[in-house]
């Protein structure tokens, strides 16, 4: 009896081992918090494979779930718009400044990672401000963030040829007062690319 026991402990005991890094982001998903460190770049991620019309709505369902896995209880919003995801990322955790914030290389590498599995993809960065400088400030403020947000995204292993950054300044404000802190955001628009 004792070593029925024994055994059912130690294979209780294996199942609570973390999975190893770079495995697919459906498997290593981990709930929780991300970790505070700094970005570094991780083990290459396995393909989801190619990527027909037929199956878009399962592949964005995939990638979805993914993306709520890695970034459950951030604070970091994933939508659905059709076949289309957003995630809505605060800038005021994102940036120190002009710098990425620990927490936000955190965010950027669990995107990255989930980016990386679902490879047939394009990411559309969108940077906000509020309205307090003039547009034109705002519009050089937001472009400069989109292209640091676009670099971590490359730097995590991210194609180039994948994204595109956009500084969009004060245009659609979330909050009613465009003057309102809370409308500085990134928004990553994700978009299936089938090959046929």
């Amino acid at each position: 009896m004792k070593r029925i026991c024994l055994a059912l402990a130690m294979i209780a005991l294996a199942g609570c081992q973390s999975p190893p890094q770079g495995a697919m982001p459906s498997q290593a998903g981990q709930p929780g918090a991300a970790p505070a460190q700094p970005a570094t770049p991780q083990p290459a991620v396995t393909s989801a494979g190619p990527l027909t019309k037929a199956a878009v709505e399962t592949y964005m369902d995939a990638q979805e779930s993914d993306l709520r896995t890695y970034l459950r209880g951030q604070g970091v919003l994933v939508a659905r718009r059709g076949d289309s995801l957003v995630v809505g990322i605060p800038n005021d955790k994102l940036f120190e400044k002009m710098a990425i914030s620990a927490w936000g290389n955190a965010v950027l590498e669990s995107v990255a990672q989930v980016l990386a599995h679902y490879d047939h993809s394009a990411v559309e960065i969108d940077a906000y401000t509020d309205a307090t400088g003039s547009e034109q400030e705002n519009l050089d403020l937001s472009q400069r963030r989109a292209k640091i947000v676009e670099g971590s995204l490359v730097q995590n292993g991210v194609t180039q040829a994948r994204l595109s950054a956009n500084g969009l300044g004060a245009s659609n404000p979330k909050f009613s007062d465009p003057r309102d802190p809370r409308n500085r955001r990134i928004e990553l628009k994700i978009t299936p690319t089938p090959s046929g």
